[in-house]
């Protein structure tokens, strides 16, 4: 999408009330916005720059400084929302889209606004904003990001790896909001991250963004990031944010906890749990519907490619097989760190109670 220019009005009188207008990013002194449908919601996987599907093609560059004001003269007016916090790599486009229903639910992929504030939290030294201006551009963002078409229709925004070092601040401002938490185990995350050089270039630019909040995180204040091998820095980014999760799933009842691997064994039982803790209205038919159909048979960032189950874990297996080596040397560095040793796996508040093995 190009940079947004001003097209047209917006409607000021519903500006903060209907997801008409979209926060796509913040500059300097400024806030991008694009015009959206519910239509185009629902055909952006994504909702960054490069990839939201909007309504338009060009949008509105308003000054933040007068949108903030503007906000908090209406009220500041906050709304529930389903979060989906998640680990990267473990499912949560497939979970995003399998809980995107058309007027039932309005699902807001990864908008990068909120990525901006994650980010900009878990940074070090200079790169810290200004606390009182940050908490100000939360709320606003996440005031955005709840307005709905009708009252009766959640809003469920899943979130990516920076959102989870502002969980607390995020699930106050709102009593009524809630949020499902998407792991993978260490075994599974290392090669699903580290498979392709571009992964491994992910785990090393994103664990460098997010030091500040690693350092932040119990045990691994010391941690010296830029010594780590990439399998070490995949098992630092994977506990920090493992750590995070444990820390918040102990201090709110509003939140659950997922094992992506009873998404993708359990679909049906996930998706009725998800919707209904989402409080979403859908009926069982629907559930089973979307748990037995086309989505869950292809790729769910690539729906062109077909991918079930079966393939999942096979390639998993391969990739196991080739990389066993670098998922012991992630095991072994959060033992010998003294950090990773008491974190207990399934995490507490289950979304779906684990089946006997």
């Amino acid at each position: 999408m190009s940079a947004p220019e001003a097209t047209g009005q917006i409607d000021h009188r519903t500006f903060f009330e209907r997801p008409d207008v979209f926060p796509l990013e913040f500059g300097s002194r400024h806030l991008d916005l694009v015009p959206m449908t519910a239509d185009s919601y629902r055909r952006s996987i994504f909702t960054d720059r490069g990839r939201i599907v909007g309504a338009a093609r060009t949008g509105w560059r308003l000054d933040t400084a007068e949108v903030l004001a503007e906000f908090e003269h209406s009220g500041g007016r906050q709304y529930p929302v389903c979060y989906v916090f998640h680990i990267a790599h473990c499912g949560s486009t497939l979970l995003a889209r399998a809980l995107d229903i058309p007027e039932r639910t309005l699902v807001i992929r990864e908008p990068f606004v909120l990525r901006q504030l994650g980010g900009a939290a878990a940074s070090e030294g200079d790169d810290k904003p200004n606390p009182s201006f940050w908490h100000r551009c939360l709320r606003l963002t996440a005031g955005l990001l709840g307005r709905r078409y009708a009252a009766e229709q959640p809003v469920i925004v899943k979130a990516n790896v920076p959102v989870n070092f502002i969980i607390d601040e995020l699930m106050a401002l709102h009593e009524g909001s809630t949020g499902i938490l998407l792991y993978a185990g260490v075994d599974d995350y290392v090669p699903a991250v580290l498979k392709t050089p571009r992964h491994r270039r992910w785990v090393r630019n994103v664990t460098g963004e997010l030091a500040g909040g690693i350092h932040a995180t119990q045990g691994l204040g010391d941690v010296r990031i830029d010594k780590l091998s990439d399998a070490q820095a995949a098992a630092c980014l994977w506990l920090a944010q493992m750590r995070r999760f444990e820390y918040s799933l102990a201090h709110r009842e509003s939140l659950r906890s997922l094992d992506c691997e009873e998404l993708f064994s359990r679909p049906r039982e996930v998706l009725s749990a998800a919707l209904e803790f989402s409080s979403a209205r859908v009926g069982q038919a629907r559930v089973a519907e979307i748990a037995s159909g086309d989505l869950f048979s292809r790729h769910a960032k690539d729906p062109s490619r077909p991918y079930d189950r079966d393939r999942r874990l096979r390639d998993m297996q391969r990739l196991s097989k080739q990389m066993a080596g670098e998922i012991e040397e992630a095991r072994a560095w959060i033992q010998t760190n003294g950090v990773g040793s008491d974190l207990k796996l399934p995490l507490s508040q289950p979304l779906v109670e684990p089946k006997p093995a």
